[in-house]
Order: structure tokens, then C-alpha cells, then sequence
């Protein structure tokens, strides 16, 4: 009996949001021909979307560098760290002087 309830609440729920969902969307649609494509237009807006745009360009560049450093510098210290333990397993093992 209570998994009908809640069926029928569930159901009942998704009807009455589709229809303000519809009613909602109908009026930001509404709003933004009205007011957004002005402001989207307008030359400071597009100077402010310029600068965001030129920044992520700057940190994605400085991130790609760093990573590519930390990288280096990883492979570099795992090819250090086991060049010395084959040395050090083959000195144990008589292989190499």
C-alpha cells in the first residue's frame, strides 16, 4: 500500500513540475531575448569575456609547463633512484664490481 502512495506521489510530483519547468523556462527564454542579447552585445561585456579568455590561456600554459617540469624531474629522480638499486642489487649478487 505504501509503495503505491508514493508511486502515485512521485507521478503526481512529476506532472505539476513539468508544467513549471515549461511556464519557467518559457519566461527566462522570454528574458533573455529581451535583455541578454543587448548585454552580451555590449563592448564591455566583450572586453571582460577577452580578459577571462586571455587568463585561462595564461594558466593553462604555465600549468602544461610545470607539469611537463614535474615530469621531467619524476623520470629523471625514478631513473637516478633505479639505476642505483640494480647497481646495488647486482654489487649483492657479485655481478659488478
Amino acid at each position: 500500500m505504501g509503495l503505491k502512495r508514493i508511486a502515485v506521489a512521485m507521478g503526481v510530483g512529476y506532472v505539476l513540475g513539468a508544467k513549471a519547468g515549461e511556464q519557467r523556462y518559457a519566461q527566462i527564454t522570454e528574458f533573455w531575448a529581451r535583455i541578454g542579447r543587448p548585454l552580451v552585445d555590449s563592448p564591455s561585456v566583450q572586453r571582460f569575456g577577452q580578459v577571462g579568455s586571455d587568463a585561462v590561456s595564461r594558466a593553462v600554459e604555465v600549468i602544461a609547463s610545470q607539469a611537463q617540469s614535474g615530469g621531467q624531474r619524476f623520470m629523471s629522480a625514478a631513473r637516478e633512484r633505479g639505476g642505483q638499486r640494480w647497481a646495488a642489487a647486482a654489487r649483492d649478487r657479485g655481478r659488478v664490481d
